[in-house]
């Protein structure tokens, strides 16, 4: 009994071989060529017009610089220790620059919303400032933004817009919604289309295409990127966004100043009316009681008096300041929070970090308007602005404790200074009270003034963080589309395509296509390689005798010599996995070529399912084998010439039985063909397929030598693995492969012949044979 490891022996795979090199797989595709050669020139003419439909893009750049931040103590830590930080200031102006509202800002300030073009002959014309006519949306409709409208100019004073008549500088219905046009360019008749987009979408697509990078890691130089269709049209935008992002610059750190300056205006004029008061005070006092001046005494101890007051006053106005920043810090960070002034407070540190601490707050609701709360660059300020508020109420604290006890001191002072007074007549006593309150006043009036001053300044002395280094500029040529690339492409889709559905094919077929199919599955030789044939005469050996077939079945027949050594054996048996795969042809042939040389054959017609030989011959049918077998005629009596050939004989399959398998287990099967062996030197016998009935293996045992048909391009390869397991289980005797109706042209087939050598059967050269000039 075999075995799974007999069956399908895997040293079967080394004895696979290769057909045909590079040379053949080419020749194989080169039988498409008409296909290729259509397939590039659809493609190059696809190509070409989608080349010529495509708006060439260009690039602009611009450059700017930002100004040196001031380095954070724990980026020096990091620094001191090997380590470069990222420029998160950098990173944090990139993304302002990039943020929606900003660019919705640049599309509005630029109109570019609307978009003008002109029909060409393959693709638009943009029209940018050169539009003989611009539209303005003033109310959008429904229909707005769902198409282009036409617009053309038909006088100097109205257009005809989507076939209505619109005046010029005068709010006009329309489909489109309620328009105002105004007029650019002379009078002109050419006919164009505007296209209404909303600016979300239009700043969207301007996003899109914006790049801002720094010219290397550690710069402070951006460099700002864009493509358009129109040069003029992408400065303009660049140049705009970096204005916009200037401004927007100069107005968040004027945005402290201002407040200050505000806050001084409003102190100011409380403190005037509040001065006034008390000049008005101090006149009535001296006017009434006839007191033009101080004593001695009283002006000695209103002097100390008054720088005591002044210290009271300063430190009143710190404890103020400091209620501010705790208000200040109390607040959420998401909320608009107006940093407090820091008028007054002598404590540099305190002003220093709150004015950081404004700084990333600005710098945070910034990145709000274009990213996340989750992203790391704001988990960053965040942690940022944690860590600064926790020192800032720590200074707070302390600085708090140190005014309070100083304010404690001063007060002591002030108590004994009233003492003092007490010593000093009623009425100068009296006059230092109310001259002291309008000194108080007076000073502290003075400040503001001072500050108000030293503020503007500042604000006057204010610069944005970003200057231009170089303006928008475009490049010369268009970037895109690149044509010699576009063009390669389309090149290889033309070959591609057809390569690919060759491949995809070849892939698909399931069918036996080289001998290496076969050598690669089973172990069971090949003794005849069979070319196809298209000719209408079954006998091809007798019909061309000098074609490539008949040297075909001849080398076959001249290999019967080394298969069939004892004279005795005569019987051939010929088999097929399924119907159609050659089995009557090659038997006719073989049987004509042997009775060719002068020996008596005889071929029997034992597929009783399908016979074919006798339709293949020609010949009306009568009695054959079914009748002989059960015992209707003698065989004899069944023995029929073949007329194409001399000493060719055949016996028919008869009437086709209800039951073949039993009819060919008769008794009378043995008898007839120890008969045919003592009367013909060769017994063929055409036999059923082996695929689904038994009828070939009951003929087996009749059978020296066993011929299986393997047809190209139709044998599935599957069905090489039955015939491997009838060749290890010896199922038949002395089996032996043909591989039939081989197509030499096909697709990856190893083989060319050299028909020139066979006159009569030479075929019609091809495009490959007359390009290589073969004759």
């Amino acid at each position: 009994m075999n075995t799974e490891e007999e069956l399908y022996d895997p040293t079967i795979q080394t004895g696979a071989e290769s057909e045909g090199g590079i040379v053949d797989l080419i020749l194989g595709y080169l039988r498409y060529w008409k296909w290729f050669l259509l397939s590039l020139f659809v493609f190059s003419v696809i190509g070409y017009f989608y080349v010529k439909t495509q708006v060439p893009q260009y690039s602009i750049q611009t450059q700017i610089l930002l100004k040196d931040a001031k380095q954070a103590t724990n980026k020096m830590v990091l620094e001191e220790l090997g380590v470069t930080p990222p420029n998160l200031e950098v990173e944090n102006e990139i993304l302002i620059i990039k943020s929606s509202s900003l660019i919705e800002k640049v599309v509005k300030d630029l109109a570019l919303q609307t978009e003008y073009y002109a029909e060409g002959r393959l693709n638009k014309r943009l029209l940018y400032l050169n539009e003989p006519a611009k539209v303005e949306m003033i109310t959008p409709s429904r229909n707005t933004y769902t198409k282009p409208w036409p617009i053309q100019v038909i006088n100097n004073n109205e257009v005809l817009f989507n076939g209505q008549k619109v005046p010029f500088n005068k709010p006009t219905s329309t489909a489109a919604g309620v328009i105002l046009v105004k007029p650019v360019q002379a009078y002109t008749k050419e006919p164009y289309f505007v296209s209404f987009s909303s600016v979300e979408d239009v700043a969207r697509v301007y996003l899109s295409r914006l790049m801002v990078a720094p010219v290397s890691k550690q710069s402070n130089m951006l460099v700002l990127s864009t493509e358009d269709a129109i040069p003029k049209r992408g400065e303009d935008f660049l140049n705009a966004v970096v204005q916009a992002y200037i401004e927007a610059s100069l107005s968040d750190k004027t945005q402290t100043i201002a407040n200050t300056i505000a806050w001084i205006d409003e102190r100011i004029k409380v403190l005037q009316r509040e001065l006034g008061t008390e000049e008005r005070n101090v006149q009535q006092f001296k006017s009434q009681n006839n007191t033009v001046d101080l004593g001695t005494q009283a002006s000695q101890i209103y002097g100390r008096v008054t720088a005591n007051d002044a210290k009271v006053t300063d430190i009143n106005l710190q404890l103020t300041m400091l209620k501010q920043i705790e208000g200040f810090l109390a607040k959420p960070d998401n909320v608009d929070v107006v940093q407090p002034s820091m008028l007054g407070l002598s404590d540099g540190t305190i002003t220093s970090m709150v004015s950081q601490l404004g700084t990333l707050k600005l710098q945070k609701q910034s990145l709000l308007r274009t990213i996340p709360e989750t992203n790391p660059v704001v988990a960053s300020i965040n942690d940022q602005i944690l860590s600064l508020k926790r020192s800032l109420k720590e200074t707070l604290g302390t600085l708090r404790s140190n005014l309070l006890l100083s304010k404690r001191e001063v007060e002591k002072l002030n108590s004994k200074f009233e003492s003092d007074l007490q010593q000093v007549p009623v009425r100068e006593r009296e006059l230092v009270d109310v001259m002291r309150n309008q000194s108080i006043k007076n000073n502290l009036f003075n400040f503001l003034l001072q500050k108000r001053e030293e503020t503007g300044l500042a604000l006057a002395q204010n610069t944005a963080d970003g200057r231009v280094i170089n303006p928008a500029r475009a490049t010369g040529a268009p970037i895109k589309p690149v044509k010699s690339t576009l063009y390669m492409i389309f090149v290889c889709l033309g070959i591609g395509l057809p390569l690919g559905v060759i491949l995809l094919k070849d892939m698909l077929n399931n069918t036996v296509r080289r001998k290496s199919d076969i050598t690669r599955t089973t172990r069971a030789p090949i003794i005849a390689q069979i070319s196809h044939s298209d000719d209408a005469n079954a006998l091809t050996i007798t019909a061309k005798p000098r074609s490539v077939i008949a040297e075909q079945v001849r080398a076959l027949r001249t290999n019967l010599d080394f298969l069939i050594a004892n004279p005795d054996s005569k019987t051939i048996l010929f088999t097929s996995t399924v119907s159609g795969e050659g089995k009557s042809f090659i038997s006719l042939n073989l049987g004509a070529s042997l009775a060719s040389t002068g020996k008596k054959v005889i071929i029997l017609e034992l597929d009783l399912r399908k016979p074919k030989l006798l339709s293949t011959l020609g010949m009306e049918k009568k009695v054959g084998l079914s009748d002989y077998l059960i015992g209707k005629v003698a065989y004899k009596d069944i023995i029929r010439e073949v007329p194409q050939q001399e000493n060719f004989y055949m016996i028919e399959s008869g009437t086709i039985p209800p039951n073949p398998a039993e009819i060919l287990m008769n008794r009378n099967m043995p008898v007839m063909i120890a008969e045919l062996k003592r009367d013909y030197d060769y017994i063929l016998i055409d036999a059923p397929p082996i695929g689904l009935v038994t009828d070939a293996q009951i003929l087996g045992q009749y059978a020296d030598v066993t011929f299986f048909l393997i047809r190209h391009n139709f044998t599935r390869k599957a069905h090489i693995t039955l015939l491997n397991e009838l060749y290890v289980k010896r199922v038949f005797r002395n089996l032996n492969i043909i591989f039939n109706s081989i197509d030499a042209s096909s697709f990856g087939y190893g083989y060319q012949y050299d028909y020139s050598y066979y006159g009569e059967a030479e075929p019609k050269k091809g495009f490959w044979a007359k390009l290589i000039g073969k004759s």
